[in-house]
């Protein structure tokens, strides 16, 4: 925790963060000198042991080139690869994510995606479409740990953390937080949550220094109503002590 004792003198609700739980779910992006429009959204692998999921950059650049505007002119696609199961051994090595050295990493990666691909989709991630790569710089191998650590952990939402998620203005008058962690009206730690707690934290600023300034717009997630019964009956069997009712035998 970043807390020392004078901030926590200063606001003691801060140190209820130390009960926040993280996990890891970090990027590698693939540049490709072909265009790949595998689908129109998000890539989800639910087979793969590093539970990746992906999505291709260069079909939603609609006013961009990037072979023209980007790079040495032979990029033509990006895809974006989240790796959310670092502890899980790979298809390749054998090793998780945790214990692999960056190329190890991004060799894994791109086979255990090749291996959820089927068809003409199969076709088009081929080896020799792979320019470069660049992993998250957040994941860095220690010599010391013998293994790689990660700077960006990602907070996972677990019950009653709501309670320990700090606000974007702390009884600390000039002290403002930001960051998917933060209590926002998107209540999940996305970087749509972490972009709505900038924009409070820019009104917090505007409302403490009485400034007349048109404050950021802020934004409710979009609840599918398709889901509301399934929440209200969680929500009776809750009040009535009932287990959920995927926690039943």
């Amino acid at each position: 925790m970043l807390w020392n004792r004078e901030i926590l003198d200063l606001d003691p609700t801060l140190a209820a963060m130390n009960n926040l739980v993280t996990d890891w779910m970090n990027g590698i992006q693939f540049y490709l000198t072909a265009d790949t429009p595998i689908t129109n959204g998000h890539l989800g692998f639910i087979d793969s042991p590093w539970a990746l999921s992906a999505l291709n950059q260069g079909q939603f650049w609609k006013s961009r080139d990037l072979a023209r505007d980007y790079g040495d002119g032979t990029v033509r696609d990006i895809l974006s690869v989240d790796i959310s199961d670092w502890n899980t051994p790979g298809i390749l090595y054998g090793k998780p994510a945790m214990d692999c050295t960056r190329e190890q990493i991004a060799a894994e990666t791109w086979a255990q995606i090749q291996a959820g691909l089927y068809g003409k989709n199969k076709a088009l991630l081929r080896d020799d479409c792979v320019h470069s790569w660049y992993l998250d710089p957040a994941i860095q191998w220690s010599n010391t740990e013998g293994r790689n650590t990660n700077d960006e952990p990602l907070l996972i939402n677990t019950a009653g953390s709501w309670d320990q998620r700090p606000t974007t203005h702390t009884n600390i008058p000039n002290l403002f937080l930001a960051g998917d962690y933060v209590r926002t009206n998107i209540d999940l730690a996305t970087m749509e949550g972490a972009n709505e707690s900038g924009r409070a934290a820019a009104n917090a600023i505007l409302d403490a220094t009485g400034s007349n300034a048109e404050p950021a717009t802020v934004f409710q997630l979009n609840r599918l109503p398709q889901f509301e019964p399934a929440k209200q009956l969680d929500r009776q069997r809750y009040a009535a002590g009932q287990p959920h009712l995927l926690d039943t035998p």
